[in-house]
């Protein structure tokens, strides 16, 4: 397999949605990196300040990577029911099944792959 891309999708407070390119690296143990503003790579920040209160509706991907899943972290925290496995979270599953996951303005999400 190979490192592969994905998004991250937050709906804020306010209703806007947000929409976060992630990169998955092709490793267990790994961190995954954001960006909001084009691409993200093996270099971009590997966690994201929320800017308003919001919930985490969905994590995909178009391929999984060798890492099995990951488990969201808040604050470096993990979160009860933010564990999943990439298989369940490709783009092309269209019964994937959503989160909601509240974060608050200014936590940082990130996750860790396993």
């Amino acid at each position: 397999m190979a490192a592969s891309a994905g998004t991250m999708i937050l709906q804020g407070k306010s209703g806007r949605i947000y929409s976060l390119d992630i990169y998955i690296p092709d490793a267990v143990a790994t961190q995954l990196t954001y960006n909001t503003a084009g691409l993200a790579s093996a270099s971009s920040p590997n966690s994201y300040r929320v800017p308003e209160d919001s919930v985490l509706v969905d994590v995909t991907t178009a391929t999984a990577p060798t890492a099995v899943g990951g488990a969201l972290k808040v604050n470096s925290g993990v979160v009860n029911g933010g564990t999943f496995r990439w298989a369940d979270r490709l783009n092309t599953l269209s019964n994937r099944a959503r989160f909601a996951i509240p974060i608050k303005a200014g936590d940082f999400l990130s996750v860790l792959q396993h």
